[in-house]
């Protein structure tokens, strides 16, 4: 059978919690606004309804006792979940308004994200969003942002995540690349080519690229004259322009695909995607601006297709 709580009973367990941290009935008494003898009052009256001494008292000092222990951790979590439900429905009550800071890759930005934006101010107008974009491992900028879109989602693990996207790794190359330059047909093939290589600052050689081979995913070592340091989108213009193979997402090079600027190469094993995750801090999820910004990407973005079998957080060894 329920029981009912009103407002005193819930002034008397703010009241334990408060004497219980502050070790004083006196010093709780100022903290609440009360006198000592009400606060002392209030207490006994608690103990005598559960039955139990909660606190040891002195003439100078109050200690709880196991029960009260006890008790104030049951005390803490209620009145948490109290306060989290009535800030939660008061936001809801109110318009999404403020600055957010989203962390995210830069072609991710470019291809995916922007063009979403006239869209999602029409919506919120209200909101002011700061881009920190970056190629893809997170920095310590990052941990200072709201949300942050990332494949590297291990290394927030105190962050609430979500999956909201993938992108799948193609290889492509320019039709007059392809025209003068040898077969490409299987990855053995990569070496007699001048492959467009991607590095990060933490790795002395460029990153090999992630293929599917017999059923298991590999990542083969290329060669090349050309490195970019961070910058897949030079990558992309270099390949259009004629310089060689490289690997990129789809959504970077769909459209030079369709109009015929790119051709895709080793489809039967290029097939391996990242996996993007949607993700901001524990303690910010309710925020109205935040749960709109990720809501509307979570929605705009979300696949038709199931998400892959074959993924890998990032294309490194």
């Amino acid at each position: 059978m329920p029981r009912h709580f009103d407002d005193l009973m819930l002034g008397t367990l703010e009241l334990f919690c408060c004497a219980a941290e502050l070790k004083s009935f006196t010093r709780a008494a100022k903290a609440m606004n009360i006198s000592p003898a009400a606060v002392s009052k209030t207490i006994l009256r608690l103990e005598q309804k559960l039955g139990s001494a909660l606190f040891l008292r002195s003439t100078r000092h109050i200690r709880l006792t196991e029960a009260g222990e006890q008790y104030l951790g049951y005390c803490k979590t209620a009145l948490q979940a109290m306060y989290t439900a009535e800030e939660t429905l008061l936001d809801m009550r109110t318009i999404p308004a403020g600055k957010i800071r989203v962390s995210l890759p830069n072609d991710y930005a470019y291809r995916k994200v922007f063009p979403l934006m006239p869209k999602f101010r029409h919506r919120y107008p209200q909101i002011e969003v700061d881009f920190h974009l970056r190629f893809r491992i997170l920095n310590q900028e990052t941990t200072e942002c709201d949300v942050v879109v990332t494949s590297w989602i291990n290394r927030l693990p105190d962050w609430v995540a979500t999956k909201m996207d993938y992108a799948r790794f193609w290889i492509l190359a320019s039709p007059d690349y392809l025209k003068h330059a040898p077969p490409l047909n299987t990855p053995d093939d990569l070496v007699h080519h001048n492959c467009l290589q991607m590095h990060l600052p933490e790795h002395t050689r460029p990153l090999p690229w992630p293929l599917v081979i017999n059923n298991e995913v590999v990542h083969v070592e290329t060669t090349g004259d050309l490195a970019f340091f961070e910058d897949v989108m030079a990558a992309y213009y270099m390949a259009v322009d004629g310089n060689g193979p490289a690997m990129m997402h789809d959504f970077i090079a769909h459209k030079a695909v369709e109009s015929g600027k790119l051709v895709r190469v080793l489809e039967e094993y290029a097939n391996v995607s990242h996996i993007y995750y949607l993700a901001c801090p524990a303690d910010a999820r309710h925020s109205p601006r935040i749960r709109a910004f990720m809501d509307f990407l979570s929605e705009e973005l979300k696949p038709e297709a199931e998400f892959p079998d074959h993924w890998v957080i990032a294309p490194v060894r």
